[in-house]
C-alpha cells in the first residue's frame, strides 16, 4: 500500500507542473499578442517612424501646421510648401502641352450684297503639331464652314492657317502655318493597337478655349462605332472617362508614358448632363490618314502665292456648280490664296464658304484653273509639269475660268528672299 499512495503522489505532483507550463505559455502568447497589437497601433497612428507611408500619400509628410497670430483681420501664416517629386500627370502635362495649339475659325456672314460681308469669330477647338513643317493636325469640324482659321501655339504666338487637306471618312484635317521650325515640338507618337480597358488615358486640349487643360482617367471601351458631325460613321475609335468638353475636339489623348495615342473626336450626346463618355481616333488610324493628306491634299505653290484643291476635291466642287452657266466640266479649283502675294495681287480668287442670314452655310467656287502656259489643264498634273519647267524668275501664264467666263491672268514669281516657303 505504501507504493501505491508514493505512486500517486507523484502522479499527482507531475499533473501540476504541467498545468504551470501551460499557463506560463498562455501568459507569453497573451503578452506577445497585446504587445503586437500596440505595434500595429503605433504604425496606424505615426507610419513615417517605422519607414513607412500612407496609401494615396505617395509618402509626402505633412508640413507642422502654422500658428494663427496677430489681429483677427490679418493674413494667416503661410505653410511653406514642402519639395517633392512631379505626380505623373504634372510630368505628362509638361511635356505634351508644347505639342497641343489652340484653333479659333472665324466666318463671314453675308446681308443683302456681298460687299456687306461681315467676318466674325464662328468656333474654337484644339490641335496638335504633326512634324517641324508647321503640320497642324486636328479633326475636320473644328474648321468645316470657316473661311479662315488661326492657330495659337503653347508659346502665345498667333498665325494664320492655310488648308493642306481633309479626309473627311475620318473627320481628319491638316492645316499649315510659317512659323520657324523651332517654334514646332512635333507630338510624342505612340502606338493604339496595344491598348486595353482600364489604361491610363490623360487628354491635353483647350476646352471653351481654355488652352492647354488637363483631364485624367482611363480607356473605357476599344473599337467603339460614331457618327461624326459630317454624317459619316467611324469604326474603331476609343472610348475615354477623361473629361472631354465643346473645343476638345482635335486635342491628344496619351498613355502612361505620355505618348499620343488618340485624337480627341467627340464627346456623347448625353455628356453635357452626364459626363464622362468621349471618344478619341486611333493613333495607328492618324498615321496611315495623315501621309495620304500630306500626299494628296492641296498643294501649295509658294512663288506664286496660290493654293490648289486635289483632283478628287476639284472634281466634287465642280460638280457642285456645274448647273451654272459658263461653268467648266475640267479644271483645278482654286483653294487659298497667299495674303498679298502674286495670285493675289494678279485678281485671282479663292473658294470660300459664307453664311447668308438665316440659311445654311454656303460653298462659293471663284476661280478654276484650265489652262497653263498655253496648256490645258484637266488635273493638277498638268499645272505641276508647267510649274516644274518654269524657271526662277518666269512668269506664269493662267487660263481661269472666272463666274463671268474666262479671262487670262499673268503672274510674277515672288521674290525668293521675301516669299514665305510652304
Amino acid at each position: 500500500m505504501g507504493g501505491e499512495y508514493t505512486g500517486e503522489a507523484e502522479g499527482r505532483g507531475g499533473s501540476k507542473r504541467v498545468e504551470r507550463r501551460r499557463d506560463a505559455v498562455l501568459v507569453f502568447l497573451s503578452t506577445l499578442t497585446l504587445a503586437l497589437l500596440v505595434l500595429l497601433l503605433l504604425i496606424r497612428l505615426y507610419p513615417d517612424r517605422f519607414g513607412f507611408s500612407v496609401p494615396g500619400a505617395s509618402g509626402v509628410r505633412l508640413q507642422p501646421r502654422s500658428e494663427a497670430g496677430g489681429a483677427a483681420d490679418s493674413r494667416r501664416p503661410v505653410t511653406p510648401r514642402a519639395p517633392g517629386a512631379l505626380t505623373l500627370a504634372q510630368t505628362i502635362f509638361a511635356d505634351a502641352s508644347p505639342s497641343v495649339v489652340h484653333v479659333t475659325t472665324r466666318s463671314r456672314e453675308v446681308e443683302g450684297n456681298e460687299s456687306d460681308a461681315t467676318e466674325f469669330i464662328s468656333g474654337t477647338g484644339s490641335g496638335w503639331i504633326w512634324d517641324r513643317s508647321g503640320h497642324v493636325v486636328t479633326c475636320l469640324h473644328v474648321i468645316n464652314g470657316a473661311t479662315s482659321a488661326l492657330v495659337t501655339l503653347s508659346d502665345g504666338s498667333e498665325w494664320e492657317a492655310k488648308l493642306v487637306g481633309i479626309d473627311s471618312a475620318t473627320d481628319v484635317a491638316v492645316v499649315r502655318i510659317d512659323a520657324s521650325p523651332e517654334r514646332f515640338v512635333p507630338v510624342r507618337v505612340g502606338s493604339s493597337s496595344d491598348l486595353s480597358v482600364g489604361s491610363e488615358a490623360f487628354s491635353v486640349s483647350c476646352p471653351y478655349g481654355l488652352a492647354h487643360s488637363l483631364s485624367v482617367g482611363h480607356i473605357s471601351g476599344l473599337r467603339r462605332r460614331i457618327r461624326s458631325k459630317s454624317g459619316q460613321f467611324i469604326e474603331g475609335v476609343m472610348q475615354t472617362d477623361a473629361a472631354m468638353h465643346p473645343g476638345s475636339s482635335g486635342g491628344t489623348l496619351l498613355d502612361d508614358q505620355g505618348r499620343m495615342i488618340g485624337m480627341n473626336a467627340a464627346i456623347h450626346a448625353d455628356s453635357r448632363r452626364q459626363a464622362g463618355v468621349g471618344f478619341a481616333l486611333p493613333v495607328d488610324r492618324l498615321q496611315e490618314v495623315v501621309p495620304s493628306i500630306l500626299k494628296d491634299g492641296f498643294r501649295w505653290e509658294p512663288r506664286y502665292g496660290f493654293v490648289t484643291a486635289s483632283d478628287r476635291n476639284s472634281a466634287a466642287l465642280l460638280a457642285k456648280i456645274s448647273s451654272q452657266p459658263e461653268a467648266p466640266l475640267e479644271g483645278v479649283v482654286v483653294a487659298e490664296l497667299d495674303e498679298g502675294g502674286p495670285a493675289a495681287r494678279a485678281g485671282l480668287r479663292a473658294m470660300q464658304t459664307v453664311t447668308a442670314a438665316g440659311l445654311e452655310d454656303r460653298l462659293i467656287v471663284r476661280d478654276v484653273i484650265v489652262g497653263a502656259g498655253g496648256k490645258p489643264v484637266r488635273s493638277r498634273e498638268d499645272l505641276v509639269d508647267v510649274l516644274d519647267a518654269l524657271g526662277p524668275g518666269d512668269v506664269l501664264v493662267l487660263r481661269v475660268a472666272k463666274p463671268g467666263g474666262e479671262v487670262e491672268i499673268k503672274l510674277e514669281p515672288q521674290d525668293p528672299v521675301t516669299q514665305r516657303g510652304r
